[in-house]
C-alpha cells in the first residue's frame, strides 16, 4: 500500500469457485486486512477453498450460519472492520478481480472538493468479454445516481451517519438503497473513471442469437423474485428518478433475453410476479441498520 489510510476490504463468498483465491491475494495486497464471508457455510464443495484462505495471514474467515443474503453478508464483513477501527470499508463480490493501484484511485476521490464523498467505485468491464459495459469508458472522476456493491469503498464516517445495508432485501437493489440514503444525507457518490474492476454478472453463459453471440444471465426463479420485489420497494421509497430509467433499460434487455433465450421461462415469470405482489406488500419501516 501507498496511502497511510487504514483499509479493509470484504469479501462475499456464495459457493465460490478457485478464482476467489486470486481474486482475494489481488485485493489483499492493496489493503490492511481483508475479511472473507462464508455465506456456504457448511457446504463440503468450498472447504477447501476456505481452508486455503483461512491459512493466509492478513486473511480471517467470518463464517455465517449459511446463505444469510448479500446486504447481511455484507454488513457482517463491514461491522468487523469498522469495530477493528478501520478508516474505510471496500466491498466486492467473490467474482471480481482489482487492478493494481486501484485503491488508490478510489482513495483520491475521498479528497474531492464540496460535499462529502460518502462512497467511491470504479468504472466496470464484463469479466467474460474484457469489453467495459456501457456508459462506463469515460475519463476522471465523476458524479452517480448509485453505485453496484461490488469495488466501492465506503467512509467510516458515512457509514456511520447512514448506517449498514438493509438486511431485509437480502439482495439485489441494496446497493441502490444505501447510495439513495447516503446522498439523502448530503454525501456524494463518485465513480473514479481511470480504474477499471473486472466484473461478472450473473451465471454469465455465452449463447448464440440470430448469428449473433450474446451472454446470460441465467439467474434463478428465485433471484428474479428478489430482483422483482426490490425493485418495487426502492421505487416506493425514492420514487422515480433517472435511475429508474437506466434500470428499466438494463431490466428490459435482461428479460428479453430471458424470454427468448433462456431456459424456465414459465417459472421465471411466476417468480417475478409473486416479487411483484410482494414489492407492494412490503411494509417500508426501519431503513436504517446499524
Amino acid at each position: 500500500m501507498t496511502t497511510t489510510a487504514r483499509v479493509a476490504a470484504v469479501v462475499l463468498a456464495y459457493r465460490p469457485t478457485k478464482s476467489i483465491i486470486t481474486n482475494v491475494e489481488k485485493v489483499a495486497a492493496q489493503v490492511d486486512a481483508t475479511y472473507v464471508v462464508n455465506n456456504s457455510a457448511g457446504e463440503k464443495s468450498s472447504e477447501e477453498l476456505f481452508a486455503s484462505l483461512r491459512s493466509r495471514g492478513s486473511v480471517a474467515v467470518l463464517d455465517q450460519p449459511g446463505n444469510v443474503g448479500v446486504a447481511a453478508g455484507f454488513n457482517a464483513g463491514m461491522r468487523q472492520a469498522l469495530t477493528d477501527g478501520f478508516e474505510y470499508v471496500w466491498i466486492f463480490d467473490q467474482d471480481s478481480t482489482v487492478a493494481p493501484g486501484m485503491l488508490d484511485a478510489l482513495l483520491g476521490a475521498f479528497e474531492q472538493p464540496g460535499a462529502p464523498v460518502a462512497i467511491a467505485g470504479p468504472a466496470l468491464r464484463a469479466e467474460e468479454t474484457g469489453h467495459l459495459y456501457d456508459g462506463e469508458s469515460a475519463t476522471g472522476v465523476r458524479d452517480q445516481s448509485a453505485l453496484i456493491s461490488s469495488g466501492a469503498l465506503f467512509s467510516r464516517k458515512a457509514l456511520e451517519t447512514i448506517g449498514l445495508h438493509d438486511e431485509r432485501l437480502f439482495i439485489d437493489y441494496v446497493d441502490h438503497d444505501i447510495s439513495f440514503r447516503a446522498r439523502s444525507a448530503g454525501f456524494r457518490l463518485v465513480k473514479v473513471y481511470d480504474t477499471v474492476l473486472d466484473h461478472r454478472f450473473g451465471a454469465s453463459i455465452e449463447s448464440r442469437f440470430l448469428g449473433r453471440r450474446i451472454y446470460l444471465s441465467n439467474y434463478s426463479p428465485t433471484r428474479h423474485y428478489y430482483m422483482t420485489r426490490n425493485r418495487i420497494v426502492i421505487i416506493r421509497r425514492y420514487g422515480f428518478g433517472r435511475w429508474f430509467w437506466e434500470d428499466t433499460a438494463y431490466a428490459t434487455k435482461a428479460w428479453v433475453k430471458v424470454l427468448l433465450c433462456e431456459k424456465d421461462r414459465m417459472l421465471k415469470m411466476r417468480a417475478a410476479l409473486r416479487g411483484l405482489v410482494a414489492g407492494l406488500r412490503f411494509r417500508q419501516v426501519g431503513k436504517r441498520v446499524d
